[in-house]
């Protein structure tokens, strides 16, 4: 077996991973780790650049908050049940630098069978998303499980309900799959497998009960259609098809149109509340009449004014929340484990220096990404990473932790693909081959 496929077999399992949770997926990177090490040790090296420098800086800022707030606490008078909790998190939070890193290093030795990875990735989601689909409408998966949430499918998840999660993730190389590496030249069968496909992966999402990844999935489509020629025509018949599907999907169950009506109906009041506070329009809400996200975002505010400059450090939130000075009378007293908002996380816990690195990452990340987005020759490969990526950073959702496994890993997992071909956009006969994708 060549040293490519290798490699690529252990990048392959990383969604497989995911489902058989977190312990399997710290192994998997592990595993990745160590193979970007034994790489550098045989003299594999690349030239580091902008975007690097800046994500190694965010990593270094991470341990100095770290190491800052431990002395805070151990040294200062201000010993807490923290101890040396924090310091432990950011140097742990390293491993996702190394995996940043050996990416990096596999995309500039071309040691990444694309192919491989993406039909394993399509298969993986396909499978899933079927799962869902039968757990929705018989009661049990195909394993036999009961999801144990009565608004929620959690498919091979078991006891978690993130399969819409994962699905929207995973799902844009199904359609990437089929768009590149199915040979034929007839476009047409193309589009009918595609939109087969698009409805299946809707469905699933929509059964699924995660209701954010539902908006995040179509918004990517959206985009996505505007970045492609071809599929761009199709515009309209894909925004009835969207809306056809979600009316339909969604009012043949009582309990998910109940569940997918209180959705709407707390994002206006959400949309409301912050409108209010921004432009003085409107009018308060009352303290039993806000949505739970509304409770999180102000405690994450709050949280954030007591370290504003250095933060409280990596996952402090939990020990900093119940210490925040409550300046509205209405403000619920009680805290989460996070704040429910990457951004609002970073804030709390790296503070305003730590929250301008990372903003100025996605910036370049963003404006950069434009090239490699309309070339015929890069995108195909290219766009599944950078929508993953879009979505993961996009301001407005609620989100889990930005320092858990499940969600660091797929964050810096894509950066390393998408600075890899952002710094090395040259492959012979770029990316895709002497394939006909759709363009």
């Amino acid at each position: 077996m060549s040293k490519q496929n290798l490699i690529s077999i252990v990048l392959s399992f990383i969604p497989v991973a995911y489902i058989l949770g977190t312990f399997i997926l710290n192994i998997n990177i592990f595993l990745l780790i160590i193979i970007g090490l034994f790489l550098y040790a045989k003299g594999y090296r690349y030239k580091i650049e902008l975007l690097d420098k800046l994500i190694i800086l965010f990593f270094v800022y991470i341990l100095f908050t770290g190491l800052w707030n431990t002395i805070e606490v151990q040294y200062l008078n201000q010993r807490t049940n923290t101890d040396y909790y924090i310091l432990n998190k950011s140097f742990f939070f390293l491993r996702y630098l190394f995996l940043y890193l050996t990416i990096r290093l596999l995309i500039k030795k071309d040691l990444i069978n694309f192919k491989l990875i993406f039909i394993v990735y399509s298969l993986t989601v396909f499978l899933v998303s079927v799962d869902v689909i039968i757990q929705f409408f018989i009661g049990k998966n195909l394993l036999g499980q009961v999801s144990p949430n009565d608004y929620k499918v959690t498919g091979f998840f078991q006891d978690e309900a993130i399969a819409g999660g994962f699905i929207q993730r995973f799902s844009l190389f199904l359609f990437y799959t089929i768009s590149v590496f199915v040979v034929t030249k007839k476009t047409n069968l193309k589009i009918y497998a595609l939109s087969v496909l698009f409805l299946i992966i809707t469905l699933s999402i929509i059964f699924s009960g995660n209701r954010m990844p539902l908006i995040l999935f179509i918004l990517s489509i959206i985009l996505i259609l505007f970045t492609n020629k071809t599929l761009k025509k199709y515009f309209l018949q894909i925004f009835i098809l969207i809306t056809f599907i979600l009316t339909i999907s969604i009012y043949s169950s009582p309990t998910l149109k109940n569940y997918y009506k209180t959705f709407y109906e707390q994002t206006i009041k959400i949309i409301s509340l912050y409108s209010y506070r921004i432009t003085g329009i409107g009018s308060e809400l009352l303290y039993n009449k806000r949505p739970f996200y509304i409770h999180e975002f102000d405690s994450g505010i709050s949280t954030f004014k007591l370290n504003k400059f250095i933060g409280g450090g990596v996952k402090s939130f939990r020990f900093n929340c119940p210490k925040r000075k409550i300046e509205n009378i209405n403000e619920r007293t009680t805290c989460n484990m996070h704040p429910h908002n990457y951004y609002l996380e970073i804030l709390t816990d790296l503070g305003t220096f730590g929250f301008l690195i990372f903003l100025t990452i996605v910036i370049v990340v963003l404006k950069k990404s434009y090239r490699l987005l309309i070339s015929p020759d890069y995108k195909y490969i290219y766009s599944p990473f950078f929508y993953i990526f879009f979505m993961e950073i996009f301001p407005l959702k609620s989100s889990g932790s930005f320092f858990t496994t499940n969600n660091s890993v797929i964050i810096f997992f894509v950066l390393g693909f998408l600075v890899g071909y952002i710094s090395e956009s040259k492959f012979d006969g770029g990316p895709t081959g002497n394939r006909t994708p759709i363009r």
